[in-house]
């Protein structure tokens, strides 16, 4: 597989029904693959991710290559002039290709464009490769609590 052509051909893009399964699937993915195991209870978001997702300045994107769904992302309201990108997984045979930046700069375009002035996000402590990525884009650690990191970047 070609990860330049994904990258060219892929289309980022609004969930809709067609893909929420595949989305929820991805993101479940990602979570089984750093912890081990999945516990639903943890997940209330995913049962219905269009409603979850419909919210007033809230989206949730699906990266779609070849009528797949490759990676995801969202934004949600965190506070006034503040969104919370989350969500963000990328399926193991895309990655290291540049995707999740991609999905990255598009998640931080549609903030802006809904007036935040900055987003935040949260990563567990041991997912190190998520980390460094947040830290080469420009991220910056504001809370570690242990087993959590909060990093935070001003969009304007």
């Amino acid at each position: 597989m070609d990860i330049a052509e994904v990258c060219r051909k892929m289309k980022i893009q609004q969930i809709t029904g067609p893909f929420e399964n595949e989305a929820r699937a991805v993101v479940l993915k990602g979570l089984e693959e750093r912890f081990g195991f999945i516990n639903p209870s943890y997940n209330p978001d995913l049962k219905d991710i269009l409603s979850c997702y419909s919210r007033e300045k809230t989206m949730f994107f699906v990266c779609v290559f070849n009528k797949e769904v490759i990676a995801t992302g969202a934004v949600s309201y965190e506070a006034l002039g503040v969104g919370r990108i989350e969500r963000m997984s990328v399926l193991k045979k895309y990655r290291r290709g540049g995707i999740a930046k991609m999905m990255l700069q598009h998640l931080e375009s549609w903030a802006q464009q809904q007036g935040y002035e900055k987003v935040v996000l949260e990563t567990n402590k041991s997912w190190t490769n998520a980390i460094e990525f947040y830290k080469k884009q420009h991220y910056e650690i504001y809370l570690n609590e242990g087993e959590r990191i909060h990093f935070s970047k001003h969009l304007v």
